[in-house]
């Protein structure tokens, strides 16, 4: 096993024992599972870079000795699938799905066979950094043992992109099985096109909801650079707060465009809440809430809870309207359950409620789901029509920085 650290900057001698200069990279053709090395990059005495065929190289010891003169080779041309090695792989990164995080390639791993060196595997160890270094043998002096880490190449792909040519091969369901805080941690980290190759790679809900944990500034950055449709789709997908937020933050044109290619329906929601101060009840609530008629009976109510629950992402409590469509009360899944069948919602649900006006401050909404211990709160006009709820999750957002968010539990999540 040779790893490319031990070999960058060994001199290179001709077949007369010349020096003409130093190594620098090796040249490897990734059209096989574990890449073979079809030349080698060095940097001459004259200061000049030139591909050398691996044909001509004799031995790779402490020196490098080839098996011609410098003047006497034909330089190696790169091909559409060759990849420079130490220039573009060493130091990028990976994801890492067993850790749920990014992890940067320390070093290259390669196995020499029939006279070939074929790429094996990429060092993401503390150790790979310490051998590029040369003091690999501290550690062991002071009675310490480094584990090694190591990435087979058989799951990195390379792109080919003049942006970010590297990345894991990563199984959809493998990703899709991450939590969305997860998913969303690493497309954090990656750059904007490989964000969006995996954003695209997952169903549309879960890409969704990965969205919604992303930090505001790469959500903007995404969606200008996403293909307009499908940036329409996620935007449906997510909850109607969330791409409200994201359609106030984009240029003015791109949200314009982006809403119109939205479903009508939910482009109307988002514009709704794009009415409100993005600091007050309004401009955090979001519009998807269960509500029925008071006048039901709680079998009724149960009878249309498939439909509710299509129609809600996520039920926290059941709102009820009297005839006129003002907020009358509010019962939980647990009253509902438990009520007689045939009484009507408005003999057993919760009249006195807490509520905020939709221009209420956002800091005094937090609050008052705190001191109340509320999962949702609900948010109405000057006329009592319920406008939207904000949920604990909205709460969280406002309290906490996104860092520290991310550590929360997202027990009542989307």
């Amino acid at each position: 096993m040779r790893f490319l650290s031990e070999i960058i900057n060994k001199p290179v001698i001709d077949c007369e024992g010349n020096k003409i200069g130093k190594f620098k990279d090796f040249v490897a053709s990734v059209s096989v599972t574990y890449p073979i090395v079809e030349a080698i990059t060095i940097r001459t005495t004259a200061k000049n870079d030139i591909n050398i065929p691996w044909e001509h190289v004799d031995s790779i010891n402490k020196k490098i000795k080839l098996k011609i003169r410098l003047a006497d080779i034909k330089e190696y041309k790169l091909k559409n699938r060759d990849i420079l090695l130490a220039d573009e792989v060493l130091d990028k990164q990976v994801v890492d799905l067993e850790g749920r995080k990014l992890k940067r390639i320390n070093d290259l791993q390669f196995a020499t066979t029939q006279n070939y060196y074929r790429l094996i595997g990429a060092d993401i160890s503390f150790k790979g950094i310490l051998r590029r270094l040369g003091l690999e043998k501290i550690p062991k002096g002071l009675g310490i043992k480094l584990q090694d880490d190591n990435i087979s190449w058989k799951d990195v792909d390379v792109l080919e992109s003049n942006v970010s040519r590297l990345k894991l091969k990563v199984p959809e369901y493998k990703l899709k099985k991450l939590h969305p805080a997860d998913i969303a941690e690493i497309v954090d980290q990656l750059s904007v096109n490989d964000s969006i190759n995996i954003l695209n790679s997952l169903d549309e809900e879960v890409a969704a909801d990965a969205l919604e944990e992303i930090s505001p500034e790469r959500q903007v950055t995404i969606f200008e650079e996403m293909e307009s449709k499908k940036a329409a789709d996620l935007l449906e997908e997510m909850s109607p707060d969330d791409a409200a937020d994201l359609i106030g933050d984009l240029s003015n044109d791109r949200a314009q465009e982006l809403l119109n290619l939205m479903d009508p329906e939910e482009a109307k929601d988002v514009e709704h809440l794009l009415k409100y101060p993005e600091d007050t009840a309004g401009g955090i609530m979001t519009t998807e809430f269960a509500v029925v008629s008071e006048e039901l009976t709680a079998s009724q109510i149960l009878d249309k809870f498939k439909q509710i629950a299509k129609e809600v992402e996520s039920i926290y409590y059941i709102y009820a309207l009297s005839n006129s469509n003002d907020l009358a009360g509010v019962i939980s899944l647990r009253e509902l359950l438990l009520a007689d069948p045939d009484t009507k919602l408005k003999d057993f649900m919760q009249k006195d409620m807490i509520t905020v006006h939709v221009m209420e401050e956002e800091h005094e909404v937090a609050k008052k789901i705190a001191k109340y211990n509320l999962i949702a709160l609900p948010v109405v006009d000057d006329e009592n029509k319920i406008k939207g709820v904000v949920t604990i999750d909205d709460a969280i957002d406002i309290v906490l920085p996104t860092a520290w968010k991310k550590q929360v539990p997202r027990m009542f999540g989307r």
